[in-house]
């Protein structure tokens, strides 16, 4: 890589940064490909995206848990299936011919997306109600306990690990965030949008330690490019929260599900054709 395209990394840094604490995601969508156009050979490119996605998601867990964005408990599971995914993904890569992995994951990206529509549309038809009906339905999704702090057993509990395991096959496979499943999980757990993009962070961590240390196991690992990326994004995810609590509850329901369903929907399409 030309040196001179170092001094830009902590600008992307922290653009990539923001987006993943406002968004929900993990950034590792974007750091791949940029990685890859600056000339980062595709495998250390993924190893990187992993190991710098680890500060921006735990600044970002961290400051969203202080604001009461985090399902802890929920987290914790959905972790667990992202940490087995990860290990899996790293393996499975080896085994499957990439053009058909990239379709498979392209399909599962739509599927995933199918949750995150119906939410979508079961929102903006609530939001046709009375004014005052209205309110109260939103109050009942921010405020309501039972909705914040989700208790899941038996079915329930597979049922959410089983999305943390296919957001750890992205991270594993693609250095992606695994963002889209996670998501998708947690929307149809019945978790309110502030509380998805906060437990969504957090549960990438857990994808990104899996995947820091398979990826070291593998000799993938640039120090350099890792702190140049990794120090801007830390600055980026501290802004993240802030905007999304300046932005209002009713912007942020209305802005991250479409955009949420705009990611899962056009890089599936683009994996698959």
């Amino acid at each position: 890589m030309i040196d001179y395209t170092l001094i830009f990394l902590p600008f992307v840094g922290f653009l990539i940064g923001l987006l993943v604490t406002t968004l929900g995601g993990g950034g590792g969508g974007l750091y791949v490909p940029i990685l890859t156009l600056l000339g980062v050979a595709p495998q250390v490119a993924v190893a990187t995206s992993l190991a710098t996605v680890l500060p921006t998601t735990a600044v970002g867990a961290y400051s969203h848990n202080r604001k009461g964005n985090v399902d802890v408990k929920t987290g914790i599971i959905l972790g667990i299936g992202g940490i087995i995914g990860t290990l899996i993904g790293a393996y499975v890569a080896n085994l499957i011919p990439p053009n058909l992995l990239k379709k498979g994951l392209g399909l599962l990206l739509l599927i995933f997306a199918i949750p995150m529509i119906r939410r979508f549309i079961g929102v903006y038809k609530k939001s046709k109600t009375p004014k005052e009906e209205h309110h109260e339905i939103e109050e009942n999704l921010s405020e309501d306990p039972d909705r914040e702090t989700l208790k899941l057993t038996g079915p329930k509990r597979i049922f959410a690990s089983l999305f943390g395991v296919a957001g750890g096959v992205l991270a594993g496979v693609f250095g992606l965030s695994g963002t889209p499943p996670i998501s998708a999980g947690l929307y149809s757990l019945g978790l309110p949008t502030l509380m998805v993009v906060g437990t969504t962070v957090f549960v990438l961590v857990f994808n990104s330690l899996a995947g820091i240390g398979g990826y070291l196991f593998l000799g993938r690992f640039d120090v350099v490019l890792t702190v140049l990326l990794g120090g801007g994004a830390v600055v980026g995810s501290f802004l993240g929260p802030k905007l999304l609590e300046k932005a209002g509850k009713e912007l942020v329901e209305k802005f991250i599900p479409p955009v949420l369903i705009g990611i899962s929907v056009i890089f599936g399409l683009a994996l698959i054709f």
